[in-house]
């Protein structure tokens, strides 16, 4: 297990924009989700069936659902789901497909979820809002959030299971810093050892380590692997338009000769 804690790579500018997406998460976590999903992993074992229907039914309403989006309607309009499906699955109504691909990224199913999510956008963040200023890095941060969603729906297209939780936009992030800042060096708590590893080397293992995540552990896996590639993808195309504001800049010597 590999946790991030910092980074060595300086900004120019205070990161407004992450500050708000870390506060806007745990504002929705802690005042709008139900309580029985702010402790740990939630424990069907542990839960009486009233918050188990308030944690499903508040799931449901706000989760991004594969089966949904292939139908672009909610299930709640009858449409036939040949995948996993929930046995308690509450009758939602009035839900917007397309609202829940945002929605979703802003849910957490835990306190751990959440710490997580929110410590990997601390670290990785800063850098690529410094990089390409607020509004270019939140544009960033939701459309490739919504490329992991569709990236882990078309994988289980007739699935029926909520998914949350900012990881697939995080690792868009990630992409992003990959690009930017592969030479960065990332203080990483591995195996209980503290040390810093290059950035190149600890976002690689990340992505290649989403490929060998078991099925049993419930984590959309694909979205990561999918988000973290669109944020790769976008940030070398991003880099011609946001040069890098701590590269020098080469000029040439008076008197040098010019080649036409």
């Amino acid at each position: 297990m590999a946790l991030p804690i910092h980074d060595d790579a300086p900004t120019r500018r205070i990161p407004w924009m992450t500050y708000t997406l870390i506060v806007v998460n745990v504002i929705v976590f802690l005042f709008l989700e139900p309580a029985s999903m702010q402790g740990g992993d939630v424990d069907r074992d542990e839960v009486n069936v009233t918050e188990e229907r308030e944690i499903n039914e508040y799931a449901y309403k706000w989760g991004a659902i594969p089966c949904e989006i292939q139908h672009m309607e909610p299930l709640s309009e009858g449409i036939r789901c040949t995948g996993e499906r929930d046995a308690s699955e509450p009758a939602v109504s009035g839900k917007v497909v397309l609202l829940s691909l945002l929605t979703c990224m802003f849910i957490h199913g835990s306190i751990f979820h959440l710490a997580g999510n929110m410590l990997f956008l601390w670290v990785f963040g800063n850098n690529v809002e410094d990089r390409l200023g607020p509004v270019p890095y939140l544009a960033l941060y939701l459309l490739t959030g919504l490329v992991a969603t569709f990236g882990h729906a078309l994988f289980n297209w007739d699935d029926a299971v909520p998914v949350l939780g900012a990881s697939g936009a995080i690792a868009g992030v990630m992409g992003a810093y990959l690009v930017f800042r592969p030479r960065g060096r990332i203080l990483t708590v591995l195996l209980w050892v503290v040390l810093y590893i290059p950035a190149w080397v600890l976002l690689g293992l990340f992505f290649v380590t989403q490929f060998l995540t078991p099925n049993e552990d419930s984590v959309a896996w694909i979205a990561h692997a999918a988000g973290m590639a669109a944020g790769f993808l976008a940030a070398l195309v991003l880099a011609r338009f946001f040069p890098d504001p701590w590269k020098p800049v080469t000029r040439p010597e008076i008197g040098a000769p010019v080649r036409a």
